[in-house]
């Protein structure tokens, strides 16, 4: 509701009880008593961190809400302390101390009169003359009142820096009474140990609080900010000329001065400086690479553990290959092709076996067949997938249990840390990993480390499909090494030759525009990206469900190029949400709209809860009160405070590349040439083969066109292949 035009009004008086309150996020509505008048004023704004009782002097816009009646809207809040005895007795037996309720407070006070306050902060030993008040009580008493004093202190410090009251009230709770020094010292400590501050946040703090445009600090968070950033565009590192490019742009500063904090760095651990990996002599102009240290650890250790496991000889376990192929073809009463043969005779032979093939060539044949040989031989292979959907995927698929990587290496989140690893590696005699397209470096490292000498390696996985979301190019790498077995499947089996969706999906590899099959692929072409909107909405929530009997919420998903734009999941999520899930408890948060009942998807990994970035669940209840809800995923039903919503989006429709290592019965693709940037072939290729019976593209001929074309997925910067190369050397 706008407030523009009502006239500002300044009220001092005591805080009564608050009606709604979330410390998470700073907001509250409260009833104030006006000193003078004694009024009852209803304040609503940034107030959450204040205890009933207090005395306080706000002011803001008087309006009249049409629901809620008159009602003040804070722009401004200041502590008081109360003067009256009876505002210091509200004010103590307000809650503020467990077990001094308003008849201790009234003891204390009828000792103490209007001085009580002063007492309890200068002599507390004084509160001794009170009966039944012990020391332990009194202790409790002087660190309440401390800290909220500190806490208002450090808020108003973050105010008169322009930091919002929902910032501030985040930094409190981060760093308590201590903020305002420790903000002081490094105000670029935010942007790391802060979620929701990024680095421009706090350079505006830096700038508030005085700090030169070419301080050293700033420099030098600059640079790190930069190089976090290259690594959520996949990078592992950037060559250095790139790095101080893209540094001078973003601070708009000398690119000399920059460079002279880029020692400085690598000197305090923060970033590692390099010579490209490989012979220098291959290279025309070589130049020094800068990584972050944490990257070039985990791409160094990751190539290494990789280069342990190839130097291995043959034959790990106990299987003649070409018996254990003909047993199984036996069994299985059929006959594997020998490109499906020659990936399982590598699998029971190497040290290391790459299987990588498009939809319907048989990657899942052959896992499911080296389960088979294995446990004929009393032997115990580990499935293992980077995400929740993925491993359940291939738990279906083989029959056999199958783990997240994650839980599979038994991460601790209290420490951070796998709880497997060369110390303590797996137990078992064959691990397959399948969608090994999605392993990134620091994943990958972890993985690699933790695999025994005497355990055989399978990756399986997808070339063409998008690469990882995290920082890396590990599949590629790896088939690029040329260092271990490689199966590159290519014939599709006989009962996959009638889907279309495989059709296309292997005839965009071959720079083939997708026709509409009639069978189990669409393309339903649109004028512009309001029809597209328009009709993905209609095809999704009504005509999917009605010709095929798929639950709109469950079996269908959307898959967007982008969230932008009018044809983007952001806008599609909204129009879905209002169709499939109307009228229910909401909670907004970041421009998105939470109701119960609603599906969504997980965005960052979050070890404390286990729950990871992919990972789709449905909102079981929002209690707005609690300022709360709980979302069920596979396994587990999961607690999110409101302030943690950034980490969770509504998932009706989601971007292509988080639908990574998932599978649905049914996807909807809008592909419109407002979506150019993201128009490529590797994109279509990964959003077609997401859908298990039915594919429905949704948009122009021309857009389809430039995605087809379009072979260019940009290079990342990783070194791991010419880390493996070099081990040889």
């Amino acid at each position: 509701m706008s407030t523009e035009g009502h006239p500002l009004r300044a009220a001092t008086g005591t805080l009564e009880r608050f009606t709604f309150r979330n410390p998470d996020t700073g907001f509250g509505v409260g009833r104030l008593v006006e000193e003078g008048t004694g009024k009852l004023l209803t304040i609503v704004g940034q107030i959450a961190q204040l205890a009933e009782g207090q005395t306080v002097t706000v002011t803001g816009q008087e309006s009249e809400h049409p629901k809620f009646g008159r009602q003040i809207q804070i722009d401004s809040c200041e502590l008081v302390a109360p003067k009256t005895v009876v505002g210091i007795e509200a004010y103590l037996g307000s809650g503020l101390v467990k077990g001094i309720g308003p008849l201790t407070a009234q003891k204390i006070t009828k000792v103490f009169g209007d001085q009580t306050l002063h007492i309890i902060e200068t002599e507390p030993d004084r509160l001794r003359e009170i009966r039944g008040l012990g020391d332990k009580k009194i202790q409790e008493l002087v660190v309440a009142l401390q800290a909220q004093k500190d806490v208002q202190n450090v808020l108003v410090f973050l105010r008169q820096h322009g930091l919002g009251p929902g910032l501030a009230a985040r930094i409190v709770r981060r760093y308590g009474k201590n903020a305002s020094a420790l903000i002081a010292a490094n105000p670029f400590r935010l942007a790391d140990e802060v979620i929701g501050i990024g680095f421009r946040t706090a350079d505006r703090l830096a700038g508030s609080l005085g700090i030169a445009p070419e301080a050293p600090e700033r420099l030098r968070a600059a640079l790190v900010h930069v190089l976090q950033n290259a690594s959520k565009d996949g990078h592992c590192y950037l060559p250095e000329a790139e790095l101080l490019h893209r540094t001078a742009e973003l601070l708009q500063c000398n690119q000399k001065a920059i460079e002279a904090q880029i020692a400085p760095l690598a000197d305090d651990g923060a970033i590692v400086r390099q010579m490209p990996p490989g012979p220098q002599l291959l290279l025309d102009d070589p130049r020094p690479i800068t990584y972050l240290a944490t990257l070039h650890a985990a791409e160094y250790a990751a190539g290494l553990a990789l280069h342990s496991l190839l130097a291995r000889g043959r034959h790990l376990i106990p299987v003649r290959a070409e018996p254990a192929i003909t047993w199984f073809e036996r069994s299985a009463g059929f006959q594997l092709p020998e490109g499906q043969r020659e990936a399982l005779r590598c699998a029971l032979t190497e040290p290391v076996t790459v299987i990588t093939g498009g939809p319907g060539v048989g990657k899942t044949t052959i896992i499911r067949a080296l389960c088979e040989v294995l446990a004929q031989k009393q032997r115990h292979v580990l499935l293992a997938a980077p995400t929740g959907r993925a491993a359940k995927r291939l738990e279906e698929s083989t029959g056999r249990p199958a783990s997240t990587i994650h839980r599979l290496l038994e991460f601790t989140p209290g420490i951070g840390r796998f709880a497997r690893d060369a110390d303590n590696p797996l137990e078992g005699d064959l691990l397959v990993v399948d969608e090994s397209s999605m392993l990134d470096i620091q994943l990958a490292h972890a993985l690699f480390a933790a695999v025994p000498q005497s355990m055989p390696l399978v990756l399986v996985g997808d070339q063409n499909q998008l690469p990882s979301v995290g920082a890396g190019n590990v599949l590629a790498d790896i088939l690029g090494s040329g260092r271990p077995a490689i199966a590159h499947l290519t014939e599709i089996f006989r009962q996959q030759k009638g889907s279309d969706i495989v059709r296309v999906a292997h005839g965009i590899l071959r720079g083939e525009v997708p026709q509409s099959g009639g069978n189990d692929f669409f393309f339903v072409p649109a004028q512009n990206s309001a029809h597209a909107r328009m009709l993905v909405r209609e095809i999704a929530a009504q005509r999917i469900p009605k010709r095929f009997g798929m639950d709109p919420r469950h079996d269908v998903q959307v898959l967007c190029p982008m969230y932008r734009g009018e044809a983007g999941a952001d806008q599609l999520n909204r129009d879905l949400q209002d169709v499939l899930n109307p009228a229910k408890l909401e909670v907004e948060r970041g421009g998105k709209v939470y109701r119960s009942g609603d599906k969504v998807m997980q965005i960052r990994n979050d070890y404390d809860r286990e729950v990871y970035n992919g990972d789709v669940g449905m909102i079981l209840h929002v209690d707005a009160a609690a300022a709360k809800l709980w979302v069920r995923f596979l396994d587990r039903e999961t607690e999110y405070r409101f302030e943690d919503l950034g980490d969770l989006v509504p998932a009706y429709a989601i971007s292509v590349h988080r639908s990574q290592g998932s599978e649905y019965p049914a996807v909807v693709i809008p592909i419109v040439t407002d979506h150019f940037p993201m128009l490529k072939r590797s994109l279509l290729y990964t959003a077609i083969t997401r859908g298990k019976k039915l594919v429905v593209v949704v948009g122009s001929q021309k857009a389809l066109e430039l995605a087809v074309k379009n072979h260019d997925d940009g290079s990342r910067f990783s070194g791991l292949l010419e880390r493996l190369r070099d081990y040889l050397r």
